[in-house]
């Protein structure tokens, strides 16, 4: 195990440079937590950055902290598959000498690997002295129902790049004189989607593996189901299905799949992040009985989930993923009409287009600022018009 943790950890003999792009987003909140006493859990959809994310927190941190008071160890290697997580640290610490009492910081990385995990980050954060910072992917979420860490814990969940990301890992350099490339960058970002790799390198095959991983293996191997069929069936159908509000019992009277069924994948799907359910305003029975419109966790998964791909349900995709980050969203209906999204205070209509006419739905709406997302078109008279970039 010895060489095994000083290759991950190669700090602690040199000079160390952190993989990718920082996005400073994270770096900056994951940085304001490390003297909180909670157990920072990093969680989000597979391939988002999480790892590169601690990484790059390792180097801040090696800044101020000594490099032997820094741990980072990926908890699904098969060498480390018959030690639990507590041994592993103990072995950690007899490698750097480090006394019990001494303070260390720990990254945890795919904890979800780890039988009775949870349990096992109490019982390091009761012993004190640690600071943890552990990842897993979404799945990681329904474990953290247990009661172990309750009151101990903070999430910080990873998305995909966003659009100002995006443009960092596809133009590095770009300057205040190049503003006018960020339409047709929107629409790249919205076709490409955020994953970072696939942003990189555009390899569709990456991205379907990505799918297949998330499906097959978080999914079906992790909650024993058997039939992989109705896992893609429900997914494409969702990709299909993007921006219009539909039930659990129109999807299984489509795909001929149980109600329950549907339900139980559905929610999967969410916990690992693959896609995400808006429920329509109102009270609580509403929300619940009322159709659910489904989104799609990155872009990108068009391209390998079908081949007829409408730009205007990719582009409320967009939007709604970074409408999620401003609070809880909802989607309007009442009367016969709808409205894309509300947050808040603020009703948001996605017209990815110039040439607005019919604006009926929104401008009906009243007690909300109303927002038209639109291609190019920016102006305000009683409604403001934002173009999508």
């Amino acid at each position: 195990m010895e060489e095994l943790l000083h290759r991950y950890n190669p700090w602690w003999t040199g000079e160390y440079k952190s993989p990718g792009i920082i996005r400073e987003r994270y770096i900056n909140k994951l940085y304001k937590l490390k003297d909180a006493r909670d157990v920072v859990l990093i969680t989000g959809l597979r391939r988002a950055g999480k790892t590169t994310i601690m990484h790059q927190l390792i180097e801040v941190l090696l800044r101020e902290i000594e490099a032997n008071r820094i741990f980072y160890v990926s908890l699904d290697n098969m060498a480390l598959r018959d030690y639990s997580i507590l041994d592993i640290v103990e072995e950690y610490r007899k490698l750097q000498v480090l006394k019990h009492r001494d303070f260390v910081y720990l990254f945890l990385d795919e904890v979800h690997f780890k039988e009775d995990f949870d349990l096992q980050l109490k019982n390091l954060y009761d012993m004190g002295n640690v600071k943890i910072y552990a990842s897993g992917s979404g799945s990681l979420e329904i474990t953290m129902k247990s009661p172990y860490l309750t009151g101990r814990q903070r999430i910080v969940r990873i998305n995909p790049l966003d659009f100002i990301e995006f443009i960092k890992f596809r133009i590095t350099d770009l300057k205040p004189e190049d503003y006018h490339l960020y339409p047709k960058l929107a629409e790249e970002y919205v076709k490409i989607g955020g994953m970072p790799e696939y942003v990189k390198t555009g390899d569709l095959n990456y991205l379907q593996s990505l799918v297949d991983t998330i499906v097959y293996r978080d999914i079906a191997g992790r909650y024993s189901i058997r039939n992989f069929d109705n896992l893609m069936d429900i997914l494409t159908l969702v990709a299909k299905s993007v921006g219009t509000p539909i039930s659990y019992r129109k999807i299984s009277r489509i795909l001929g799949i149980s109600k329950d069924e549907v339900r139980k994948i559905i929610s999967l799907f969410t916990y690992t992040g693959l896609i995400h359910i808006v429920e329509r305003m109102g009270k609580t029975s509403e929300r619940i009985l009322a159709p659910k419109k489904l989104y799609l966790g990155d872009t990108g998964f068009f391209a390998v989930l079908t081949d007829n791909i409408n730009l205007g349900s990719q582009v409320e995709n967009t939007v709604y993923l970074k409408l999620k980050e401003k609070g809880i969203v909802r989607y309007y209906y009442t009367s016969g009409y709808e409205v894309d999204f509300i947050v808040g205070d603020k009703a948001y209509e996605s017209k990815y287009r110039d040439d607005i006419e019919n604006l009926d739905n929104i401008r009906k709406l009243r007690g909300y600022e109303r927002i038209v997302i639109t291609k190019n078109l920016e102006k305000e008279d009683e409604m403001k018009y934002i173009p999508l970039w």
